[in-house]
């Protein structure tokens, strides 16, 4: 199978699609993306603090520990970034100290997303990725798609394991990704290559939990996933511990998550970050007494606090910033994707997942209820 990479759009936002075996698809990517990364300093002004964390212990000893867990558990996944690394002509000790930033105890503020799920007659899975405003245009909807499995789409930022914002499968299998701060990892494998693994691994929400149960990562994710039956649960999974939580009966149709544990300790909220507020306008959302459509939960997300939770940078132009929101209609098998200051497109899930954007359309408020 050759490799084959173009791109097109999605709305305003980027979208590669790249097919071919795993590592020689990477290194093509790497190559496509070369320009981009060449000044380093620029794209990721994480990466001195980073340097200067491992440069002693314990963060020394942290990194060894998760670079040896994650080569021992993950290897096709570190050596598809060992691939894109070479394409990109970028360090390979850089990309993988940055796709590990958050297994090794060094807890940044400012990090946040915001996820909803709901079931009831419909299964909604929805999310905001925030980031940093540089990020703005950067990054790209990636669509991979590999003999012998299903094709994989997921919001991707450049030099980055495509695995920390949101992906969708063409099994139907859908989930979102929130950053969880963990100040005392485990000697596990890195988070990003966990959920990376996820992607070739799980079919169905039951498939996504056992993964999830089974692979201990270092740092933490919360996972909101969601598949074509229409369950939706919320999996917790930090410093080699889970949470899992299910949307329903008994639980209540609505769920929600930011950025600090609700199930587990040893992940709370950033001192200097929003997610704790976040979660106050979210846990104070009145349940609705019908099953609300995907307007609904695009009003929550890209509203303002103190209606809702979009994230805009300071008046200094810095700050956590809403790069895009997806809301996914498991139920009518369509999503609904806005990204920052362009209007919201509807497509297809399955066209989504496969990279296929003749089917999107122009959002119509409640063009998707039923």
């Amino acid at each position: 199978m050759s490799v084959s990479l173009y791109e097109h759009r999605l709305g305003g936002l980027r979208w590669i699609v790249l097919s071919g075996p795993d590592c020689e698809a990477f290194g093509a990517l790497g190559e496509h993306v070369r320009a981009e990364l060449a000044a380093l300093a620029e794209a990721w002004p994480a990466l001195p603090r980073l340097r200067r964390h491992v440069s002693g212990s314990p963060g020394r000893d942290r990194l060894a520990a998760v670079r040896r867990a994650t080569e021992e558990a993950f290897p096709a996944e570190w050596a598809e970034l060992a691939a894109f690394a070479a394409g990109a002509g970028v360090p390979f000790d850089d990309l993988a100290l940055l796709n590990l930033r958050g297994d090794l105890g060094l807890v940044d503020g400012g990090i946040g997303c915001s996820d909803l799920g709901w079931r009831r007659e419909r299964s909604v899975v929805a999310h905001n990725e925030d980031g940093a405003p540089e990020d703005v245009g950067r990054c790209a909807l990636l669509t991979m798609t590999t003999a012998g499995r299903p094709p994989v789409t997921a919001f991707w930022y450049p030099g980055f394991v495509p695995a920390n914002a949101f992906a969708l499968t063409g099994d139907g299998l859908i989930w979102t990704v929130d950053h969880l701060p963990v100040a005392a990892p485990s000697p596990a494998a890195g988070r990003h290559f966990v959920g990376r693994g996820l992607q070739r691994t799980a079919r169905t929400v039951e498939d996504a939990v056992g993964y999830l149960r089974s692979r201990p990562s270092a740092g933490g994710f919360s996972y909101t996933i969601g598949d074509r039956a229409g369950r939706v649960v919320s999996v917790e999974a930090a410093a080699g511990r889970h949470a899992v939580t299910e949307a329903g009966p008994g639980q209540g149709p609505l769920l929600w998550h930011t950025n600090h544990g609700r199930y587990l300790s040893g992940a709370e909220p950033e001192a200097d970050g929003t997610s704790a507020a976040r979660g106050q306008t979210l846990d104070a959302l009145g349940v609705p007494s019908e099953d609300p459509d995907p307007s609904w939960f695009l009003d929550v997300l890209t509203s303002p606090p103190p209606g809702g939770v979009r994230s805009d940078p300071g008046p200094d132009g810095r700050g956590l910033t809403t790069l895009c929101t997806l809301v996914a209609d498991l139920t009518a098998g369509e999503a609904v994707i806005a990204a920052r200051g362009e209007p919201p497109i509807a497509i297809p899930l399955a066209d989504l997942a496969e990279g296929n954007a003749r089917a999107q359309r122009p959002f119509e408020r409640d063009d998707l209820a039923g």
